[in-house]
């Protein structure tokens, strides 16, 4: 979706799209009266974050490929 970026870039836009989905779980189990909701908020974070990373990140565009010929 974004396009095809550096691995830097790509390494970047991952590691802020989890690190937004586990803070923000952790803050909306915060409000929550369940003990372990702070861990579940960030497992559930985390989830999102990283399919929301492959989202941002896969080139859903099919190119056709270079079909190789061999002649004898």
């Amino acid at each position: 979706m974004i396009g095809p970026l550096p691995a830097l870039h790509r390494l970047l836009v991952l590691a802020t799209v989890l690190a937004v989905g586990i803070a923000s779980g952790i803050w909306i189990a915060h409000f929550s009266t369940v003990p372990v909701a702070a861990a579940a908020g960030a497992a559930w974070g985390g989830l999102a974050g990283l399919l929301l990373g492959y989202v941002l990140l896969h080139d859903f565009h099919h190119r056709p490929r270079a079909v190789r010929v061999r002649r004898h």
